[in-house]
């Protein structure tokens, strides 16, 4: 099963399939120009959730976007 996500410090959300491109635009668009983005993404229950990202302060992101099966997984 694919699993799209996004990882920022302690929190992880999943990115809605048909908003991927548009996700990963933003976060880069915000940690290069150092503005906030404002994703749509899942929580948990995969209900939607508006997320802000400050890209003037947040460290790292991590946008898992399951390219590769892990050991766990079967292609």
């Amino acid at each position: 099963m694919s699993r799209k996500r996004i990882v920022v410090g302690q929190s992880e959300w999943a990115i809605d399939e048909r908003d991927v491109e548009t996700v990963v635009e933003q976060v880069k668009a915000a940690l290069e120009n150092g503005t906030t983005a404002e994703l749509v993404l899942l929580d948990g229950a995969g209900r939607p959730v508006t997320v802000y990202v400050n890209g003037k302060v947040v460290e790292t992101v991590v946008v898992d976007l399951d390219r590769d099966p892990r050991p766990s997984e079967i292609s």
